[in-house]
């Protein structure tokens, strides 16, 4: 595996390959990987001649200074990891290659979904993610991206970039990958205590819980017994809860029968803050 620290050097790699004709798959992550990033990485290497991957903890979107400061960096780990995928480049850049002209961020039309749910209780957080996730594009230039479906509102506002600017890359998605338990994999677990850890999966079981009444109870109804639940749970709060339409992000009303629907959800366990979110069609 290659690992490359400056956008020459990657350029230039991946101008031989597209000269030969090879597809390039890419995986964008902030590093800290764990099995849901590794699968995305097993999913490009399906698709594509070339896998490139990226690790960079984009400041811009975190709009909490210590969740920033304390984010998980585990780059020797993350490298053994990657090369056991057999992946083939690795692009390691630094703030100053991501932003040589300071931490500015741009906006984007995203038909109002970058609004709502994390967008509403992190303002700013899309625009740095969309600002690096352009870069990204226009610097590796993929043929195809892999996100994972864990952080669903995330790929819906991408793939609205991606329409938006006619950009020509295709963008995937990997299922969510959980723990035995049903807690969805995250760089953040690690950050957990081991009673929040046990605690935490009461955010899988409240979205399963969600699925099983969806449809016999009324989704305003249904979202106030989450929070009557979580209330009863010491170290743990809810910062949202919502039942959307998986395309528009419209929050359902009534039973929603006759409607796709997913469930998204956001925890805080302590100062660690969890998301997660379960289709309730299938």
């Amino acid at each position: 595996m290659r690992v490359l620290t400056n956008i020459n050097s990657l350029n230039q790699l991946l101008e031989n390959c597209r000269v030969s004709n090879k597809s390039i798959g890419f995986v964008p992550t902030m590093g800290a990987l764990h099995e849901g990033h590794l699968s995305l990485v097993k999913l490009a290497h399906k698709d594509c001649d070339i896998v490139v991957c990226s690790i960079f903890i984009n400041p811009t979107q975190f709009n909490d200074s210590n969740d920033l400061e304390n984010y998980p960096i585990t780059i020797e780990e993350d490298i053994k990891l990657l090369e056991e995928q057999s992946c083939d480049i690795l692009f390691l850049p630094n703030v100053t290659e991501m932003y040589p002209q300071g931490l500015n961020t741009k906006q984007y039309q995203l038909n109002g979904i970058d609004k709502v749910l994390e967008g509403r209780k992190r303002p700013g957080h899309f625009d740095g993610v969309c600002t690096i996730v352009h870069r990204l594009f226009s610097i590796v230039k993929p043929n195809t991206a892999y996100f994972g479906e864990k952080d669903f509102q995330q790929v819906a506002v991408i793939r609205q970039m991606v329409n938006s600017l006619s950009l020509t890359v295709q963008i995937k998605t990997g299922e969510t990958i959980r723990e035995k338990d049903g807690l969805a994999k995250s760089s953040r677990n690690t950050l957990l205590s081991v009673s929040q850890r046990q605690k935490a999966t009461y955010v899988y079981a409240s979205l399963q819980k969600i699925k099983s009444l969806y449809g016999k109870v009324d989704c305003t109804q249904l979202k106030e017994m989450i929070k009557d639940d979580f209330n009863q749970v010491q170290d743990m709060q809810l910062d949202y809860v919502e039942i959307v339409n998986p395309h528009s992000l419209r929050p359902l009303k009534g039973k929603g029968i006759k409607e796709e629907a997913v469930a998204l959800m956001a925890v805080f366990l302590g100062k660690v803050r969890l998301i997660d979110n379960l289709s309730l069609n299938d």
